[in-house]
């Protein structure tokens, strides 16, 4: 009878104990190997390299003069490279070996990884940093484009209407939220009424994560046990909840949309995607998105740290985690797809951060990219990519018809289209971000609804940027702005994270709000990345780590100059008008004026 155990590993050795993540790194694992059971002889030894972005079964090889030739046993050595963009911190690398008897034996190394920015010498256009470029992205640029930002909600509706207009074969649309009311009411009327006439007509929407509130339920339980003083807040959350940013109203309108398009039968394809479609119905997430684990786990050890605390707001809340097989159970803390696209008859598409709620298009603050010409090509190559995968994994048999436009050339813009999907190990979206800025030379220019960075790979390429005198400047929400979500818990997270920014150098700017009470706040939302006046990101990815490792984003990137100054200037023009610099002075005072928040908030870091 095989026994487990019965086959020892022992005596590993990794050397060197620390290499950086710039792709030059080579570690050599050893490890003496034998079995307990007598004329056994040792079949394999593999090492699983899947955390570092290998293969999950790498075999080891015998070192036949380290060991006995007749059984195998002695002496296994591997050599491997550490890839470039590896996620800095201590790595576990499992092995595995069994014997000609069955027997199997279980060991770990660890591996201490450093971030080290790779030996970059040319501009972000050089033709080296371009195929830095299309080695993280997956993609290449490619030319003739006309792009068109669109930074008032106005002009972004009125492109909306206007390619739904011009609509005569398809509308492919991608969005995290929608609501059958006002502006984006009027839209998706014209959307069915294209489908009435014959247009086909495809639709995916995020399920599981309709809006950033969708976890404060926990909080408002949570809040209800804390005490008085804090019942305000409490209320407050319930009317969030209960009101326009609600949910469960949220929903209801999703569903009523579908509920009259299959009344109509008017042609429109459907996916709202939940945990079945990303991980099938048997919810396993593939061995490649081992990656985003590192971040939901932190969950379950901050569960466990909070379990243990006998004082504090926090440990009075007591969120449950399962121990799971794919994802922790919290309402919201789920992989999720985050892509906003608008793709017309194969020719035309809107790419950016707006949802399909009228807040996008009124008070908020927000940036889409009107784009025709040949990157449409790859547009409509993800949408179809993201269908086929959720239709596979539901049974769906509802296929979009492939329909592309012509590739000739509508402009003079260099562009590519990037997607990240993480339950399938493609982080194309945060390791081309971090990928700009290690090419940055002069200047970072950024904007995010919020900052949820903790040590991480893309903390440490913005700190690393400062250190070597690139200026970097952020944009993001204040108290007063982020009260548009959440009773301004994006707000209290960020707070926490800004510390290490403000320390490297970064320079941190928040909008400035109305005080006015009930006032609509210029919520900003708008997700930009500018380096160098050079080169431009604008899409769906945020400075956090579900944008890193749990949401699916899309960014449309602009390789040219005269653009990404326009922008540039846009950019600094508001943070001249309508934000205020941080200080390391201001940030000890909101944290101290905060704090009941931030305890409150204290473990919700992943739904940001």
């Amino acid at each position: 009878m095989a026994k487990t155990d019965a086959v020892i590993l022992k005596n590993i050795r990794v050397r060197p104990e620390a290499v950086p993540n710039n792709g030059k790194g080579r570690v050599q694992l050893e490890a003496l190997v034998f079995s307990t059971e007598e004329e056994a002889r040792i079949e394999s030894v593999l090492v699983d390299l899947s955390s570092l972005g290998g293969n999950p079964d790498e075999p080891m090889r015998f070192v036949k003069s380290e060991g006995f030739a007749g059984t195998n046993e002695g002496l296994y050595k591997i050599t491997f490279r550490v890839p470039q963009l590896t996620d800095p911190g201590r790595h576990v690398i499992p092995l595995l070996a069994n014997d000609s008897k069955g027997n199997l034996g279980r060991n770990l190394a660890t591996l201490n990884v450093h971030y080290k920015r790779p030996a970059y010498r040319g501009s972000i256009l050089s033709p080296s940093s371009q195929k830095a470029l299309d080695r993280v992205s997956g993609t290449r640029s490619v030319g003739g484009n006309r792009i068109e930002t669109l930074s008032s909600g106005s002009a972004a509706m009125e492109a909306r209407m206007d390619l739904v207009g011009a609509a005569r074969r398809q509308i492919n649309l991608q969005v995290y939220t929608m609501a059958m009311e006002g502006l984006c009411g009027r839209l998706l009327e014209a959307v069915l009424e294209k489908a009435a006439q014959g247009v086909e007509v495809n639709v995916l929407v995020n399920m599981n994560s309709q809006l950033a509130v969708s976890p404060f339920t926990l909080v408002r339980v949570g809040l209800h046990r804390v005490g008085k003083e804090l019942q305000g807040l409490s209320g407050r959350v319930d009317e969030i909840l209960e009101g326009r940013q609600g949910l469960g109203e949220i929903m209801r309108d999703v569903q009523s949309i579908f509920e009259r398009v299959a009344r109509r039968d008017a042609g429109v394809n459907a996916i709202l995607v939940g945990e079945d479609a990303i991980l099938g119905v048997d919810r396993k997430s593939p061995t490649r998105g081992l990656r985003s684990r590192k971040w939901l786990d932190q969950i379950e050890r901050d569960h466990a740290r909070l379990s243990q605390s006998e004082k504090g707001l926090a440990a009075k809340m007591r969120i449950g985690v399962r121990r799971y097989t794919d994802l922790p159970s919290l309402p919201g803390l789920t992989y999720a797809v985050h892509e906003k696209m608008l793709i017309v008859d194969g020719t035309r598409a809107i790419v950016g951060g707006r949802n399909l709620e009228d807040r996008y298009f009124t008070n908020w603050i927000d940036l889409d990219a009107l784009i025709e010409g040949p990157v449409v090509r790859d547009i409509q190559e993800g949408f179809l990519r993201n269908w086929d995968f959720f239709a596979r994994n539901l049974d769906e048999k509802a296929l979009p018809s492939r329909v592309f436009g012509s590739e000739r050339s509508a402009g003079t813009r260099q562009a590519r289209f990037v997607q990240s999907r993480p339950w399938l190990g493609e982080y194309h979206a945060m390791e081309t971000v971090v990928t700009a800025i290690q090419l940055a030379r002069k200047r970072i220019l950024i904007s995010s609804q919020y900052l949820v960075l903790p040590e991480s790979l893309l903390l440490e390429a913005l700190t690393e940027a400062v250190g070597r005198g690139v200026e970097v400047r952020i944009l993001t929400n204040s108290f007063l702005t982020g009260q548009e979500v959440g009773f301004s818990a994006g707000y209290s997270i960020t707070l926490r994270y800004c510390g290490p920014l403000l320390d490297a150098g970064v320079r941190i700017y928040e909008m400035r709000g109305s005080d006015e009470e009930k006032a609509d706040q210029p919520y900003l939302h708008a997700k930009e990345f500018y380096i160098d006046g050079k080169w431009a990101a604008v899409g769906s990815f945020n400075l956090s780590m579900r944008s890193c490792f749990i949401e699916s984003e899309n960014l449309i990137l602009v390789e040219d100059p005269d653009f990404v100054e326009a922008c540039e200037e846009a950019f600094l023009d508001r943070l001249r008008r309508e934000a205020t610099e941080m200080t390391r002075k201001t940030l000890g005072e909101q944290k101290e004026r905060f704090k009941a928040m931030m305890a409150v908030t204290d473990y919700l870091d992943l739904f940001f």
